[in-house]
């Protein structure tokens, strides 16, 4: 089972193009769907995939991600059927103005409010047209006379009374009102502070947008480094990679995930361990962080802690063989040895003839001190993959403790050979 990268790649191109609107926060919504339709591919399908197959199909999809947001975020989000603007109409003809002297086109401040005065049949007598919001400089004269013909002067002194009488009224009613509210012994209250506008963030600028653009390029560079140093097994690239990327702003899970396992690859069992924490706590629903957390804990010996993580992941996917096989050599591990060889069952039950899963029954049965199904159990992984140190180190074990000398020290040599460490190895989980 394999996906390769143009197949995320072109589903999510399409997907992209097919959004009402292409901005970060659609594009954003839709690599999330992709992720989660992605991780329910992975628990339904059947056979279930493994761990490692789940870990290389993330990746991959992370990868047709940053490519397909380079490629999308720098078009322009716009509806996808642009709107065309309504045709013009036509302007309706200027009433005559025969009570002034000098005729003038009045042009009016905004000519875009011209195209929404109605238009107006050849035959029809236009409506007269309503005064326009900013009146002329000079005053139009009445050739007949009327109000305008009255003196200047007369007009002025009448406007100036009328202002002083209008200003005295408001004055006195001003008076009256301070003496009629203020309270006789009541301390006064100081004025009010003038109401503060609250400052809203101006909008983000053009040089801001450019910078949080490049930004979330290089995080997606420093992934997709840290992801083709991983498939090459450059563990040390890999985790500068991802740390890069850490430090340049927040990432999901995934990324936290990915340096985890990089940490782990490299012996640093607590630095990948702080690192499932981070990915447990964006994700607390992520079996494969919760069940590599556990693999670490068993390495470190907190066997309890290893438990908890596969019974949360057994209770998220109760019918997951990886996750069963996990717990089976947790389990042997902690001394609880017949549950161990139940979950064993169990998960062979649901994928027959797994090789990881009769290795970790066949350890379960070593430390049980039933050396013949154990030597059966190693023998049947090793059929399936010859590249088992670990089956190996245990049949050959299994074969010294039944008395088979030879047969035992070529077994344990033929492992050391594959793994140098292998007895560093079983001698901490109690085998030697």
């Amino acid at each position: 089972m394999s996906h390769l990268l143009p197949d995320y790649y072109e589903a999510l191109a399409s997907a992209i193009e097919r959004l009402p609107r292409n901005d970060r926060a659609a594009r954003g919504a839709l690599y999330d769907r992709a992720r989660r339709l992605l991780m329910d591919e992975a628990q339904k399908a059947d056979p279930p995939w493994q761990l490692m197959e789940i870990v290389r199909e993330q990746r991959a999809l992370e990868e047709a991600i940053v490519k397909a947001e380079a490629n999308f975020a720098s078009q322009v989000a716009a509806p996808s059927r642009p709107k065309t603007p309504p045709p013009a109409r036509p302007r309706p003809p200027q009433p005559a103005h025969d009570e002034y002297e000098d005729e003038a086109q009045y042009e009016p401040e905004h000519p875009q409010l011209e195209s929404r005065a109605p238009a107006y049949d050849d035959e029809q007598e236009p409506e007269a047209r309503p005064a326009p919001a900013r009146l002329p400089q000079r005053v139009p004269r009445r050739q007949n006379g009327g109000r305008n013909a009255r003196p200047a002067e007369t007009r002025a002194n009448y406007s100036l009374w009328g202002w002083l009488i209008v200003g005295g009224l408001t004055l006195l009613v001003l008076i009256l009102l301070v003496l009629l509210l203020r309270p006789g012994n009541a301390p006064v209250a100081p004025p009010p502070a003038p109401a503060r506008i609250e400052s809203k963030s101006p909008p983000q600028t053009e040089e801001a947008r450019a910078r949080e653009e490049e930004r979330s390029q290089r995080q997606r560079e420093q992934i997709t480094r840290g992801n083709e140093a991983s498939r090459a097994q450059d563990y040390v690239g890999a985790i500068a990679a991802y740390s890069e990327a850490i430090n340049l702003g927040p990432v999901d899970a995934l990324v936290y995930n990915n340096r985890a396992f990089a940490y782990w690859s490299r012996g640093m069992t607590d630095d990948a361990i702080a690192d499932y924490d981070q990915a447990i706590k964006r994700e607390p629903d992520n079996i494969v962080a919760l069940t590599n957390r556990a693999v670490a804990h068993n390495f470190r010996g907190d066997y309890d802690a290893a438990i908890r993580d596969l019974d949360r992941a057994l209770a998220l996917k109760p019918d997951s063989p990886d996750v069963l096989n996990s717990r089976c050599w947790g389990r042997t591990l902690a001394g609880h040895t017949q549950a161990a060889v139940a979950d064993c069952n169990e998960a062979l039950r649901l994928r027959p003839d797994d090789p990881n899963t009769l290795d970790s029954r066949g350890f379960a049965f070593l430390k049980m001190g039933e050396t013949d199904r154990a030597i059966a159990d190693y023998t049947a992984a090793l059929k399936l993959d010859p590249k088992l140190a670990g089956a190996l180190y245990g049949r050959g074990v299994a074969k010294l403790r039944k008395g088979d000398k030879k047969g035992g020290e070529a077994d344990i040599a033929a492992a050391k050979a594959m793994r140098p460490e292998i007895d560093a190895i079983f001698a901490r989980y109690g085998i030697r």
